[in-house]
């Protein structure tokens, strides 16, 4: 209990002396500066009353607990089977792979998926490299071409009937890795 006393004590006196020091040094009056004497030269003091800095005690916040973020799962999506889409063309291109997958022994739902990722049907699809409704590139279509015993002529990429029948018999043979993402 004392103790607490004499830590109230201190700070009070602190404030007293710096309430009691400025009033005191501010209640001085100035005197009146005297005349000159011819010859003599007298130099006046002037009391000039300076702020004594006082003791202000502050007080410190404790820092207070900040709570943390609570995780929330979320819902992992529930895996659905892939469904294959059946393609749907126009009439006269779906005779062709209706014609050639029955030649060749494969199924005409993969032909038209490939063709439908590679070109969207577009017979005029591509450039010089790739061309056509398969995208083919004129070095595998030559020799493709070449093993079917047809013309290597690579324009013919363009021609639909053509580039249907050259893609089922690479279907047929098993190359589906010229199409590394549509022949998947």
């Amino acid at each position: 209990m004392a103790m607490q006393k004499r830590k109230l004590l201190i700070p009070f006196l602190i404030l007293i002396l710096a309430i009691f020091i400025p009033i005191k040094i501010l209640s001085f009056e100035k005197e009146k500066p005297k005349e000159k004497v011819k010859g003599t030269k007298i130099t006046m003091a002037t009391i000039t009353p300076t702020l004594i800095p006082t003791f202000t005690p502050t007080l410190t916040p404790s820092p207070t607990a900040m709570p943390s973020p609570t995780l929330i799962p979320s819902p992992t999506a529930t895996p659905s089977p892939t469904i294959t889409p059946i393609v749907i063309l126009p009439s006269d291109l779906e005779e062709l792979f209706v014609k050639y997958a029955s030649e060749y022994s494969i199924d005409k739902e993969l032909l038209k998926r490939i063709a439908k990722c590679e070109s969207n049907f577009n017979t005029n699809a591509g450039g010089d490299l790739y061309a056509g409704l398969f995208q083919f590139a004129k070095p595998i279509w030559g020799q493709t071409r070449t093993l079917m015993e047809k013309d290597i002529d690579p324009n013919l990429r363009f021609n639909p009937e053509e580039a249907i029948r050259t893609a089922a018999f690479m279907v047929s043979q098993n190359h589906l890795g010229i199409w590394p993402v549509c022949g998947k």
